[in-house]
């Protein structure tokens, strides 16, 4: 399950695939000299090679967002009902194909889809989702004025994908969804082949120690494996993990060859293997060691032999003419995600790539796009200066196809697209100044106003939680309480591991009451900008997202109804509420009332049992976070404690401590083994597919069940009605209906929405889980600019620097900054 990175809103934007541009104010003509409008903007490090062949970090990937512009992005359409749009940028228009270009899928060796008999359709059977035809913007430019044609996409494919120089960021167009079809025998003619061990022929079979004691075992750290996140380990080290392993990272690249990969030996296995560890254990949550090592196969490529020779002639991407290119897909793939894929490009400038090239080593190497005399733009914006390790400064690209002169002689932008039914200026922005520096320098110079953003620590968050220039980001990510509810367990960990009386959480009533007096509201004042959670998937979840932009799953009535359902809340004639909109807007998580009722009937059914004799304190360890407890994680299970002291006060429990643990390595495992009770974590990501969310919960051959130490999906069934029938299957069939070869796989998104809302309700209430907070990504923008909107949406975020306006120019915020004695108040 992917998760979004937290970072600058603004870099975020440039360095995603969406929303690329900035709007504003016009020029004041009466002035002699026409204003500047610059972009200030802090990072903690600078790209330093920017090549799309070969660029490494995201550093490196946001220097492209200002420099170039894609075939095709997003922006709004319609801000108000959040309603996205697909433009044309480098492309005039994509099409499928497929239909009149059917000899291209022999020709090209494309995989064919499966038939219902289990044969393969042939090319004849064949009319789509194969063969794009790209228009290109006659009027796209190099930075320097030459047009940009057919031939140099064409080129610059042949050269991303050359065998002499086997550049990483291939590996887009070598396999996966998008992959062109063959790639891969170019790429691999007469070269060493690394394959993902999880998809050798030997597959699951394949021993890794056997691996590495018979020397076909590799590492590349920045290359991506196949399901982690699909991410370089070094990316998911730095936004997972910290930055944690860093140093090992660091030394395995050290020991690469020429092609990018380590060999893991009994010396550098440990190191190789714990950065793998590592990440399995952070994001994804595998606890089981059978399965994390069975996960680790993933990041690992075992050496195959060596390709075929083949020329680019085998290689499905190829000119028409002049501005139109063909590009057979090796898989189907539908428009709209092959949309996604043209939402960046593989462009080089042939005359300095080719000058910049080495040819000393094994492998063929160029230092293109690695300073400013050897990058070539063709976006709106160009590199000016780059000071290493200190400053980046881009100033307007003057033959960009997208500006056309001012009255004034300065350079301006108008969307080629409607927004919110009428066309914009974009693109005010005249200067970006990158600078690096720390969270503590960043946040002296926001409020000096020399930067533009700032992202807030916890801590500051508290200062500035209402400020009106205060952006939250929300992520798919709900932070929930999980429990080990098995009372052998739980009665094991009040003898050795340090609770008292934890054997309440046995009891359903005791935990849907600690849900029902969770504040939650008041709770998140003490995170990182999170927001109030209320059901396991939040408002980022999409069931149609491409064809229909307003299919939110948490908007549906469905899923209304399984959390109108779950608090109880009542609706219709009589009812406090008369729509089942109003009962929905009203959740908020809260009844301190009914959780008193419910304390009182737990406390009631445990002393009945003999688990609890009245008035004994009870204290309960949380396994919290995999780093040290800090003081924002205190005051949060402050809280917590608050909350279930004030459901219990009068039910005859006594007093309840929750004690909050730090420095645990899995929490996620440590909970269902037996050492933690409760256990706090996050579950998200793949916005776009809600219907396959429920398998975190209810699929164990697939995900390490974090509240499995009492619930077994793979046996406890479910019934639900569909289509007026009861059909009763186990939770863990449930969760796998809906997709793949699943026996709902098919079925119209009325009956996966009432599928999905119904195990989301029937899972919640068993209060394994309890949802309590959605992530966010929180920046502080300056009072110098404004987003286009401040309802963000995860197709355009806030529209992006493309749409940002100015509330002034650079001379004007100069004084305002002075007029305010050089200090910004933001609160």
């Amino acid at each position: 399950m992917r998760k979004a990175s937290k970072v600058l809103c603004v870099l975020l934007v440039l360095a995603m695939v969406f929303g690329l541009a900035a709007c504003g104010k016009p020029a004041n003509n009466n002035t002699a000299e026409a204003p500047t409008y610059t972009l200030n903007l802090a990072t903690t490090a600078l790209g330093n090679n920017w090549n799309p062949h070969t660029w490494e970090t995201s550093a490196d990937d946001a220097v492209n967002g200002y420099i170039t512009s894609p075939f095709v992005t997003m922006s709004i359409k319609d801000s108000k009902n959040g309603v996205y749009q697909w433009i044309y940028e480098m492309a005039t228009a994509v099409t499928d194909v497929t239909a009149t270009h059917q000899a291209d899928l022999d020709k090209y060796g494309v995989n064919f889809q499966d038939k219902e008999d289990g044969t393969k359709k042939t090319a004849a059977e064949t009319t789509d989702g194969y063969v794009y035809e790209i228009k290109l913007n006659p009027n796209a430019k190099w930075a320097n004025g030459n047009a940009i044609t057919a031939d140099d996409y064409i080129y610059s494919m042949q050269e991303l994908l050359n065998p002499k120089m086997h550049n990483y960021r291939a590996n887009l167009y070598v396999d996966g969804e998008s992959a062109v079809a063959g790639a891969a025998k170019y790429y691999n003619s007469e070269a060493p082949i690394y394959t993902c061990m999880a998809y050798t022929d030997e597959a699951y079979d394949y021993d890794i120690d056997k691996g590495i004691a018979d020397g076909v075992v590799y590492i590349n750290v920045n290359t991506t494996g196949y399901e982690l996140y699909s991410m370089t380990l070094s990316d998911l080290d730095a936004q997972y993990n910290g930055g944690a392993n860093a140093a090992l990272i660091e030394s395995i690249k050290s020991g690469a060859n020429a092609y990018g990969y380590t060999k893991i030996t009994d010396a550098n296995k440990a190191d190789a293997l714990k950065i793998i560890d590592d990440i399995l254990a952070g994001p994804f949550g595998v606890s089981d060691p059978d399965q994390r090592a069975q996960y680790s196969k993933e990041a690992l490529f075992v050496n195959t032999g060596v390709g075929e020779k083949y020329e680019y002639d085998v290689v499905g991407c190829y000119k028409v003419d002049d501005y139109t290119i063909i590009y057979v897909n090796q898989n189907h793939i539908d428009i709209n995600y092959f949309l996604t894929s043209l939402t960046s490009t593989w462009l080089v400038y042939k005359d300095y790539y080719e000058a910049g090239k080495d040819t000393s080593g094994e492998l063929i190497t160029t230092n293109y796009g690695t300073k400013v005399e050897n990058t070539m733009a063709y976006g709106p914006y160009m590199l000016e200066s780059v000071q290493t390790d200190k400053q980046m400064v881009f100033v307007q690209n003057p033959n960009w196809y997208g500006w056309e002169k001012g009255e004034d002689g300065t350079l301006v932008s108008y969307t080629n697209f409607e927004v919110d039914g009428k066309k914009v200026q974009q693109y005010r922005t005249t200067k970006i100044v990158l600078d690096v520096m720390d969270n503590a320098a960043q946040k002296q110079a926001f409020l000096k106003g020399e930067i533009s953003s700032w992202e807030p620590n916890p801590e500051d968050l508290v200062t500035y939680a209402s400020s009106d220039q205060l952006y939250k980001m929300d992520e798919t990510y709900t932070w929930s309480f999980f429990f080990n509810t098995n009372p052998v367990h739980l009665q094991e960990m009040d003898n050795s591991k340090g609770n008292t009386n934890s054997i309440v959480l046995s009891n359903t009533n005791f935990r849907k009451g600690f849900s029902l007096a969770i504040d939650r509201a008041e709770w998140v004042t003490a995170t990182p900008g999170y927001k109030p959670a209320f059901a396991l998937m939040n408002n980022l979840y999409y069931y149609n997202i491409y064809e229909d932009p307003t299919s939110s799953y948490r908007g549906s009535d469905q899923a209304k109804k399984a959390i109108v359902n779950l608090y109880g809340i009542e609706y219709g004639e009589g009812k406090a509420y008369k729509t089942l909109d109003e009962a929905h807007d009203s959740v908020n998580g809260y009844n301190l009332t009914e959780a008193k009722a419910l304390m009182k009937t737990a406390c009631e059914e445990l002393v009945a049992a003999g688990l609890y004799k009245e008035g004994e304190p009870i204290k309960i360890r949380m396994a919290y976070k995999k780093g040290a407890l800090d003081s924002t994680d205190q005051k949060q299970a402050a809280l917590m404690t608050k909350y279930i002291n004030a459901a219990a006060e009068g039910s005859g429990f006594g007093t309840i401590e929750l004690e909050p643990v730090g420095s645990i390595e899995d929490r996620y495992g440590a909970v269902p083994a037996g050492e933690f009770a409760i256990g706090c974590g996050a579950w998200g990501g793949a916005a776009f597919y809600p219907f396959r969310n429920m398998q975190v919960y209810c699929d164990p051959d697939q995900y390490s069940i974090n509240e499995a130490a009492d619930w077994d999906p793979k046996s406890e069934e479910l019934t639900i009605n569909i289509n007026g029938e009861d059909v009763t299957m186990t939770w863990q069939a449930w969760s796998g209906a809906l997709v793949g070869s699943g026996v709902y796989a098919g079925a119209d998104f009325e009956t996966k929405l009432n599928v999905t809302a119904t195990m989301e309700e029937e899972y919640l209430k068993k209060y394994y889980r309890i949802p309590v907070a959605g992530y966010t990504a929180c920046e502080l923008l300056s009072f110098k600019h404004a987003y286009y909107t401040d309802e963000y949406n995860i197709m355009y975020d806030f529209g992006g620097l493309r749409l940002m306006s100015y509330n002034y120019n650079d001379a004007e915020w100069a004084d305002f900054v002075k007029a305010q004695g050089g200090e910004l108040h933001y609160e």
